[in-house]
């Protein structure tokens, strides 16, 4: 019976153990995308696009897993991303961003928005004027929603298969245990992801 207590024990700190370690993965890949990296390092040095990437790093250096900002910094820090990210493709980005925002002082979690949208980026396909890549954040006083999709990458078996999504859900349940909702969704078209916060105090 002891035996079993204290096993009981340690099972449940090798899971808070795990959990942790998965969120703080999510907010690193968040913070310095190796993707990201790996075009920036490919793409021919210019004074801008040196200096674009430098001011990402300024932007992100003061934050950590457990910073917490508001929905409009939130916002910002997505907006350079994609146009970071668009400076340093090769070829021409195609994003498609609706935001919806009600109270853009509510608080969350620093970067909590970017594995979604970094997924599509990386692993969907977004160089078609056609099929761009959808990214909707709306908000109320209480809830978060962000939503995004992308035309499939064929090559892919399962693009929620991956570090962003996987170690998205272990930061989830980090930060907002039984407070959030992520959905995925995926035909031979479209894969689509949406993730929902409880921001209630």
């Amino acid at each position: 019976m002891f035996w079993k207590k204290s096993n009981n024990k340690q099972s449940q700190e090798s899971k808070s153990l795990l959990l942790a370690n998965g969120a703080m993965q999510s907010y690193f890949i968040s913070e310095l995308d190796p993707a990201l990296l790996d075009l920036f390092e490919k793409r021919e040095k210019t004074v801008g696009t040196d200096e674009r990437f430098s001011n990402w790093c300024k932007l992100t250096e003061k934050l950590s897993k457990d910073s917490v900002h508001t929905l409009a910094e939130e916002k910002a820090l997505l907006e350079y991303y994609i146009s970071l990210w668009g400076l340093l493709q090769n070829e021409e980005l195609h994003v498609k961003v609706d935001f919806n925002i009600a109270d853009p002082s509510i608080k969350l979690h620093a970067l909590i928005c970017f594995p979604l949208v970094q997924n599509a980026l990386t692993n969907g396909y977004n160089t078609m004027p056609a099929h761009p890549i959808k990214i909707r954040l709306s908000s109320t006083t209480n809830q978060i929603k962000l939503e995004v999709s992308n035309h499939v990458n064929h090559y892919l078996k399962d693009q929620s298969e991956n570090d962003y999504i996987n170690n998205l859900q272990y930061r989830l349940k980090f930060h907002y245990p039984n407070k959030h909702s992520l959905f995925i969704n995926s035909n031979s078209m479209l894969f689509k992801g949406v993730m929902i916060l409880d921001v209630r105090h």
